[in-house]
């Protein structure tokens, strides 16, 4: 009799983690799908880093080291590393990257989301900030670019 309850408990116990494994991959599912937005406190930050060449040439540094590897030269998400990871990386000349403010792109670059990592410790404010005025000087469709945040 101990054998069967022994037994029984084993395969509720088991039943329940097939359970939430199931649920916790649904709902890891559903996020990768859903809209990345940035909070509005962080999207209404400015950019405190004028677009110069300098900038420029620093967040060109960056991107090529930290970036390029997966969103790619041209930063159409088809970068070689990439081809591995689910989701895709963003493409970065898609307009509705260029809707968003110079605040929200930094704050996803310095908070990520899976696959992408964050970037808050190993990148500074200033070149976070730079790799921004980058994308935008580089990726962004000339007619619907947004004037550079001061």
């Amino acid at each position: 009799m101990r054998t069967v309850r022994a037994i029984s408990a084993l395969v509720v116990a088991m039943g329940t983690l097939v359970l939430v494994w199931m649920m916790s991959a649904a709902l890891v599912r559903a996020a990768e799908g859903s809209a990345w937005e940035a909070p509005g406190r962080a999207a209404r930050k400015p950019n405190p880093v004028a677009m110069s060449p300098t900038s420029i040439a620093v967040g060109k540094t960056v991107y090529t080291k930290e970036c390029q590897a997966c969103h790619g030269t041209g930063g159409k998400g088809d970068g070689p590393a990439g081809a591995f990871l689910t989701p895709k990386p963003s493409d970065l000349t898609n307009a509705k990257v260029w809707e968003q403010s110079d605040g929200a792109l930094f704050w996803k670059i310095t908070e990520g989301r899976k696959p992408m990592p964050s970037y808050e410790k190993t990148l500074t404010d200033e070149q976070r900030w730079s790799v921004v005025n980058y994308m935008r000087s580089t990726f962004a469709p000339k007619s619907s670019a947004p004037a550079p945040q001061k």
